[in-house]
């Protein structure tokens, strides 16, 4: 089953944002790990496999994407 073309282009359109608007140098001097669950979010915008796989809390999680300017809706 195919998803809606309008979810479909809403999904693209806050990918496209969060990469916009990201610190890429601040994620990039990131732990390994960490940058990676951040790359994730961004591309994915799947926060709880994000924070799961950065290995931090939540909370700490959220912080991380404040402090690299990522948006979170």
């Amino acid at each position: 089953m195919a998803l809606p073309a309008w979810y479909v282009e809403r999904e693209e359109e806050a990918r496209e944002m969060r990469r916009r608007e990201a610190n890429w140098n601040f994620i990039n001097g990131l732990p390994p790990r960490v940058r990676a669950a951040v790359v994730l979010f961004i591309e994915t915008g799947d926060l709880r496999l994000s924070q799961r796989l950065s290995g931090l809390g939540l909370e700490e999680f959220i912080e991380v994407l404040r402090e690299a300017g990522v948006w979170i809706p």
